[in-house]
C-alpha cells in the first residue's frame, strides 16, 4: 500500500498544474477575432484564422482543424511562410489536446522547418515547449530537457521572458520525477525565482509545493517540507484558492504518514489524520472529485496502520465513486491554476493512474482480511489496469519514433510543392502555350529528381539502419549477457544479496542505456560515461582478477552539454578484453581518456594486451574463426555521421610495441568535433 502512497503523490502534486477546462471567453474571443475579417489584407486574414485555431485548440478540435486548414490553403497559394509555420503549429496544437501525439509531432516537425527559416522564435519556442510535453508524459527524460531549454533559448532571444514560465515548470517537473534530486531542486528554485520576479503569486505557489515534496521523496527534510508549504499555504489563503490549500494539506499529510513509517512515532500519525481531514474539507470546498478520490486513498491506508480495514473499505469505495463522478460529470475548474497545456494532458494520464491504484488498494485490502478469492480477482484487475497505462505510454513512444521517421519525406514533398507553386506563378504571366510546354518539362524534371533523391535517402536510411542494428548486435552480445546473468546467479545462490543488487542494477542500467542510445544519433557524454563504465564493471565480474580500468576525464570538459555519438567505442573496448587483456598471464589495465585538444574531444581506449597481431595468432592457433566487426561497423558509422558534419570525426588505431617490437598493446583514439546541447 505504501507504494501506491508514492505513486499517487507522483502525480498529485501536478493536480496544482492543471487548468480550466473550458473558458466561458473563447466564443467571445473568437467573435471579435471575426470582426476583423472584412476588409483585412490577405495576410492579415491569414493571421486571424491562424489565431482562431490557437484559440479553439484546446476546446473544439474540429474548428481549429478547419480554420488551420483555411489558413494552410491560403497562404499556400500566396506563398506566406509564416502563415504556413503557423498554420502547422496550431494544427500540432489541436492534435496534441486530442491527445494523437504521432500527428502532433508530425505537424510540430514541418512546422519547425519554416519558422527557423523565417527566425520567427515566440513560435518555435511555443513548438519546442509543445514537443518538451510530450515527450515529458512518454518518460523520454533527454528528450524533453533538451526541447525545454531549447524553448528557453527561443523565448529568451524574442526578449519574451514572461513566457518561461511553463517552460520552467517543465524541467522543474521532469528532473522532480526522474532525478537527479540536485537537478530537481536547483530547477525548483530556478522556478521559484522567475514566479517572484514576475510577481506570478500561483506559480509561486506551485514552485514552493514542488520543492517541499522533492525534499520529502528524496530525503524525508520534514523541517524543509514544513518551510515550503507554509509559505505556499499564506499564497493560497491570500488567493482564496481552496484546491491549492488541499494539496498543500494532503502534501503535510503524506509527509507525516513517512515520518511515523520511519520514527514511529504516534504524534506524526495523528498529525496526519489531522491534515487529510483539512484537505478533504477544501477539496470538497473547490468541487474538485478528483483530489478528493486520491485523498480517501490515502485514508484508506492510515485505516489500514490502525486495523480499521472495514472504514478503509469504506474510504476505497468512497475513492472510487468520486472518481466514477469525476469522469460522468467532468468539472469546470474555477479560475487557472498552472499551466494549462502541461495539465490537460496529465489529466487523462492521472484518472488511468487512479484506475490503477483503487484496483491495488483493493487487493491489499482482501489481501489483510483473508478474503483471498478477492484478492486475486483485484490483482487480476490491478495487472490488467496497469498494462493499459503502460501499453498507453509505450504505444505513444512507437507513435513518435515512426513520426519522426515519417517527417523528412513528408518535409521534403511539401518543400517541393512550395517550389512549384512558386514556378507555376511566375509562368502565368507568358503564354499559354510556352507555359504549358515548359510547365509540363518542369513536372517532369521535378517528377524524375523527387524519385532519384527519395530513392537516394531510402538507400541512405536503409544503410543507417542496418549499421544501427550491427552496433546493437554488437553491444548486446549473446555471450557477455548470459555470463553476466550467470554471475548475477552466482551471487543470488551464493546469498551475496549486496553484490547481486549492485551487479543486477548495473545491468539492467547497461541493457536501458544500450537500447535507448541505439536510437539516437547524439548522447551527452556523461551518459556514454555511465554505459562504459557498467560495461567495464561486469566484465570485471566476468574475469574476475583479469584486467583493472581507469577512466579519467579532463576537468575542463562539461559532460552534461557536450554531445557525442553513442557507442563508439564500445566495440574496441570489448576487443581489448576479449582478444587482448584474456590472453595476458597477468592482470591487464585499459585506460580510457578524455582530453579537450585543439576544439576537439580527443577519445581515447588504451589497453596492455597482446597486441592484435598475437592475437590473431592465438586464435588461428587453436582453429577459431572468430572476426571482429568492430572496425568495419565504426568505420561505417563515422562514415554515415561525417556527411552531416562540417568538421569531420577522426578515427586512428595504433598497435603498441616495446623497444624489441613485441606487441603491448592497442590504442584506438577518436578526433571528435564538439557538440553541445543548446541553454
Amino acid at each position: 500500500m505504501y507504494k501506491i502512497l508514492i505513486s499517487i503523490l507522483l502525480v498529485t502534486i501536478n493536480l496544482a498544474g492543471i487548468g480550466q477546462r473550458y473558458q466561458p471567453d473563447t466564443e467571445k474571443e473568437i467573435d471579435s477575432l471575426r470582426k476583423l475579417m472584412p476588409g483585412a489584407k490577405i495576410e492579415l486574414k491569414i493571421d486571424i484564422m491562424n489565431e482562431m485555431a490557437a484559440v479553439y485548440a484546446p476546446v473544439n478540435f474540429d474548428s481549429s482543424i478547419f480554420y488551420s486548414a483555411q489558413s494552410m490553403r491560403m497562404a499556400t497559394i500566396n506563398v506566406y511562410n509564416y502563415g504556413i509555420g503557423c498554420s502547422r503549429l496550431y494544427t500540432g496544437n489541436a492534435y496534441y489536446y486530442k491527445q494523437d501525439f504521432k500527428n502532433a509531432l508530425t505537424s510540430y516537425l514541418s512546422a519547425q522547418t519554416i519558422l527557423e527559416e523565417g527566425n520567427h522564435f515566440e513560435e518555435l519556442g511555443e513548438l519546442s515547449m509543445m514537443m518538451g510535453h510530450i515527450n515529458f508524459f512518454i518518460m523520454r527524460k533527454d528528450m524533453a530537457i533538451t526541447l525545454y531549454n531549447k524553448a528557453s533559448y527561443y523565448f529568451k532571444a524574442e526578449g519574451n521572458e514572461t513566457s518561461l514560465g511553463e517552460v520552467l515548470y517543465g524541467i522543474n517537473m521532469t528532473y522532480w520525477r526522474d532525478g537527479p534530486i540536485d537537478s530537481a531542486l536547483a530547477a525548483g528554485k530556478r522556478f521559484l525565482e522567475y514566479a517572484r520576479k514576475y510577481h506570478n503569486r500561483l506559480n509561486e505557489a506551485l514552485a514552493l509545493i514542488n520543492l517541499g515534496m522533492t525534499y520529502t521523496v528524496y530525503t524525508y527534510n520534514n523541517d524543509s517540507l514544513l518551510h515550503y508549504n507554509n509559505e505556499g499555504l499564506k499564497i493560497a489563503q491570500e488567493l482564496k484558492d481552496e484546491r491549492l490549500a488541499g494539496i498543500i494539506y494532503f502534501n503535510a499529510a503524506f509527509d507525516d504518514v513517512i515520518g511515523f513509517e520511519i520514527l514511529e512515532k504516534q504524534e506524526y500519525f495523528k498529525r496526519a489524520r489531522f491534515y487529510y481531514d483539512m484537505a478533504l474539507e477544501a477539496a470538497r470546498s473547490s468541487n474538485y472529485n478528483l483530489l478528493m478520490s486520491m485523498i480517501h486513498l490515502h485514508i484508506a491506508y492510515t485505516d489500514q496502520i490502525e486495523g480499521q480495514y472495514d472504514q478503509a473499505k469504506s474510504d476505497v469505495d468512497m475513492a472510487e465513486s468520486l472518481l466514477q463522478s469525476h469522469l460522468q460529470f467532468p468539472e469546470e475548474q474555477p479560475a487557472p491554476v498552472g499551466f494549462y497545456a502541461f495539465g490537460k494532458l496529465f489529466e487523462s494520464y492521472l484518472v488511468l493512474r487512479t484506475i490503477n491504484d483503487i484496483h491495488a488498494a483493493r487487493f491489499d485490502l482482501a489481501k489483510k482480511t483473508g478474503q483471498f478469492e478477492e484478492a486475486v480477482k483485484f490483482q487480476q484487475l490491478s495487472f490488467e489496469s496497469g498494462e493499459i497505462l503502460r501499453a498507453a505510454q509505450q504505444g505513444r513512444q512507437l507513435e513518435l519514433l515512426m513520426a519522426e521517421a515519417e517527417t523528412e519525406r513528408t518535409d521534403q514533398k511539401i518543400s517541393a510543392l512550395a517550389q512549384e507553386n512558386e514556378l507555376n506563378s511566375l509562368k502565368l504571366t507568358r503564354n499559354r502555350f510556352i507555359f504549358a510546354g515548359i510547365a509540363s518539362v518542369v513536372v517532369i524534371i521535378s517528377l524524375f529528381l523527387l524519385l532519384y533523391f527519395q530513392r537516394k535517402r531510402l538507400k541512405a536510411e536503409q544503410k543507417s539502419i542496418l549499421n544501427e542494428q550491427r552496433l546493437l548486435r554488437a553491444q548486446m552480445n549473446p555471450h557477455f549477457l548470459f555470463n553476466s546473468l550467470a554471475s548475477i546467479q552466482n551471487y543470488i545462490i551464493n546469498e551475496d544479496t549486496d553484490r547481486a543488487s549492485i551487479y543486477l542494477s548495473r545491468f539492467s542500467q547497461l541493457v536501458r542505456n544500450i537500447l535507448d542510445n541505439s536510437v539516437e544519433e547524439y548522447v551527452s557524454l556523461e551518459k556514454e560515461i555511465e554505459t562504459i563504465r557498467n560495461y567495464l564493471e561486469l566484465q570485471k565480474v566476468r574475469y574476475a582478477g583479469k584486467f583493472d580500468f581507469d577512466i579519467d576525464i579532463d576537468p575542463d570538459i562539461d559532460i552534461e552539454t557536450v554531445l557525442i555519438p553513442p557507442m563508439l567505442a564500445q566495440p574496441f573496448i570489448e576487443n581489448a578484453i576479449e582478444h587482448g587483456i584474456r590472453h595476458r598471464e597477468t592482470p591487464g589495465r585499459i585506460d580510457i581518456r578524455f582530453r579537450f585538444e585543439d576544439n576537439l574531444i580527443r577519445f581515447e581506449v588504451e589497453d596492455d594486451g597482446v597486441g592484435r597481431e598475437k592475437a590473431r595468432e592465438i586464435e588461428a592457433s587453436k582453429g577459431a574463426k572468430h572476426r571482429s566487426m568492430a572496425t568495419s561497423i565504426t568505420i561505417d558509422r563515422l562514415a554515415t555521421i561525417n556527411k552531416k558534419l562540417k568538421k569531420k570525426i577522426r578515427m586512428e588505431i595504433t598497435d603498441l610495441k616495446d623497444e624489441v617490437g613485441i606487441g603491448t598493446g592497442t590504442k584506438v583514439r577518436f578526433g571528435i568535433p564538439i557538440l553541445s546541447v543548446e541553454c
